[in-house]
């Protein structure tokens, strides 16, 4: 029997980075969601078991602030990681200590990094 897959849900309005970098964190045990808006990324946390919310900060409908805060409501311990052009120590922190901060452009090995630490 196959053990599920850990999900990551990673928020992205830039379909080809979203792409790239879906297709560089899909493992045999890891299984990417991709999502362009706030509105598809609560459809998704909604109805699958997210193991890791990976998202921009500046999206189309809103901000992936407000989103990983809705997210870390329904499951505290959920790892986050927001990414944004800006620092933002400030912001995860008050977000607590599951909330991580990817500065942009990042390195696709330091998000590799990055999430094999949380899949942990």
């Amino acid at each position: 029997m196959t053990p599920d897959p850990f999900v990551i849900l990673y928020v992205e309005d830039n379909d080809f980075i979203r792409e790239s970098c879906s297709e560089l964190l899909a493992t045999a045990v890891r299984r990417v969601v991709g999502a362009a808006d706030i509105a598809a990324a609560r459809e998704v946390l909604r109805e699958q078991n997210v193991k890791l919310l990976l998202t921009d900060i500046s999206l189309p409908d809103g901000s992936g602030l407000v989103l990983a805060e809705e997210a870390l409501r329904q499951n505290p311990s959920l790892p986050v990681v927001v990414c944004s052009g800006y620092d933002l120590e400030d912001a995860t922190q008050l977000l607590g200590p599951t909330a991580h901060a990817l500065k942009k452009p990042f390195d696709l090995d330091e998000l590799e990094t990055l999430v094999e630490k949380l899949v942990r």
